[in-house]
């Protein structure tokens, strides 16, 4: 499965931190290359960091999407099991014939008594 939320998240990150390091890129002529490192440093640090963040919100993001899925299963298997006829058990026909002999013989008694 192709994770759609997580890409885009990652293409605005990297958008966002292209833009902050290309604007370093103009600060190479006269700042010193040991701070010219140091800014590169926390650039990439701070881009680990939000990647990080994208990968909680992802995390986030995929359980509210299972979720989702499986009570959307959950509930086209429940339709489909109302919607089915429902069959009758045996226990259902034995007590069926049980209650039909009772009165059968009920009805029997009563005609012999009057």
């Amino acid at each position: 499965m192709i994770n759609f939320n997580k890409n885009v998240l990652i293409n605005q990150t990297l958008d966002k931190y292209y833009d902050t390091f290309s604007h370093t890129l103009d600060t190479n002529d006269f700042v010193p290359e040991k701070f010219n490192k140091k800014i590169s440093k926390y650039i990439f640090k701070n881009m680990k960091k939000a990647f990080k963040r994208i990968d909680r919100e992802d995390r986030k993001y995929q359980r509210k999407f299972r979720k989702k899925v499986r009570a959307k299963n959950k509930e086209e298997k429940r339709l489909l099991k109302l919607s089915k006829p429902k069959k009758k058990g045996i226990f259902s026909k034995l007590f069926s014939k049980k209650d039909k002999k009772v009165g059968e013989v009920k009805n029997a008694d009563s005609n012999n008594n009057s």
